[in-house]
């Protein structure tokens, strides 16, 4: 039985190596977004936007096109030098190593989401994200040409200095990834016993709400559980109102790839001085050089809204463009 896993491992490894894990990746997604539309059809509860699922469409060939020719190559090669010069241990192929991979894979990315939420240039970056106003399969899509790759990921690149071998990493977020695409659904309610430890589509759901009470909660990707240990966790009480505080009302890729860019410039702008607009930079998305903030414990303050006790304030949220 071992053996067989050992086996199945080193297949995936050498298929995520050689670029098969991307027609992996795209034949998953073209099957379950299929499934999902036409599932569309025999329910009433939820209507499906056309102009935002081609939006989609388009954004998500442009910036898997920019990541496969230029993003992609830029983190692989920062990885590897990190790793071969800068590393601190080596983690094996071994069972526990592999374990090790999938757990470090998804603490890095509860971390990097949340730094992209909690920082402005960060947060103009993923301000795409979540420019949607609808909540399907297809939203998973909306990532950002100026990514780099992964490398506006930071986590992820400690985890060369902890020694986690490229093709390990890679297989790890391969799986995670899978599990991402899932959660960006409305059609699975909650999951039983399961919302208590995965990012199940529900708690996926009141990540992308523009709700005081939703702004800035479940960072996680397969694991709900460091948002639950970080304070940063909120269960999914009615359906979220999906997309920005202040909602971007286009379509179009342009708009759709440079609008959190045009934001943030727009308040470096607004600055009196640089050092204002360098703190711009590094300040959570509300903050305000005036006084006049509008981070999520502002919002969440202005809106009356008294907390649960397992729900605690962050100071980051999806700031209007």
């Amino acid at each position: 039985m071992i053996e067989r896993i050992a086996q199945t491992m080193t297949t995936l490894v050498e298929a995520q190596m050689s670029g098969q894990g991307f027609t992996y990746m795209l034949a998953f997604y073209v099957s379950a977004m299929l499934i999902e539309r036409a599932l569309y059809l025999f329910q009433d509860r939820h209507k499906w936007n056309e102009a935002d699922a081609r939006a989609n469409i388009l954004n998500g060939v442009v910036s898997a096109g920019f990541d496969a020719l230029i993003g992609a190559v830029l983190f692989v090669t920062v990885y590897l030098l990190l790793f071969e010069n800068l590393r601190l241990f080596t983690i094996p192929l071994v069972w526990w190593g592999w374990v090790l991979a999938f757990v470090l894979n998804d603490l890095a990315y509860y971390f990097d989401h949340r730094i992209a939420h909690r920082t402005g240039l960060f947060w103009a970056v993923h301000h795409t994200h979540h420019s949607s106003n609808e909540m399907n399969l297809l939203v998973a899509q909306r990532g950002n040409v100026f990514a780099l790759g992964g490398l506006m990921q930071p986590a992820y690149l400690v985890l060369a200095l902890l020694g986690l071998p490229l093709a390990m990493l890679v297989t790890a977020k391969f799986f995670g990834n899978l599990w991402g695409i899932f959660n960006h659904t409305r059609l699975v309610d909650r999951m039983g016993p399961l919302e208590h430890v995965l990012a199940t589509p529900s708690n996926h759901r009141v990540h992308h709400g523009s709700d005081a009470k939703y702004l800035d909660r479940n960072y996680g990707q397969v694991l709900i559980l460091w948002d639950r240990m970080f304070g940063t966790y909120q269960r999914e009480e009615e359906e979220p109102h999906y997309g920005l505080v202040e909602p971007l009302r286009s379509y179009h890729i342009w708009a759709i790839q440079t609008s959190g860019v045009a934001w943030l410039i727009g308040r470096m702008r607004n600055a009196p001085n640089w050092r204002d607009r360098l703190r711009y930079l590094w300040k959570p998305p509300g903050w305000s050089h005036d006084g006049r903030h509008a981070t999520s414990e502002t919002i969440r303050d202005a809106s009356g809204i008294s907390l649960h006790p397992d729900r605690t304030v962050d100071t980051g949220q999806r700031h209007p463009v």
